[in-house]
């Protein structure tokens, strides 16, 4: 489910999304564990890596992002 009244907005798969597209606005790829790190830099150090695979399958499904050699890119 996308979005889930129990759960904090900052957990929400459309802000973690949104923060992902934005770090790679930035940077012109970067690998799952870097965009790990940063995302948990910005939202908070107890971000599930969970929520990072989910926002990362939903960017892909909405072909925003694509996954070469490891590294995510942009569209």
């Amino acid at each position: 489910m996308i979005i889930n009244i129990d759960r904090e907005p900052k957990y929400s798969l459309y802000y973690i999304g949104g923060i992902i597209l934005d770090l790679l606005k930035k940077h012109d790829s970067l690998s799952i564990d870097e965009l790990y790190e940063k995302t948990k830099s910005i939202i908070d150090s107890n971000l599930y890596i969970d929520f990072i695979y989910y926002s990362l399958d939903w960017l892909y499904m909405l072909s925003l992002i694509n996954i070469e050699q490891d590294k995510v890119k942009i569209c």
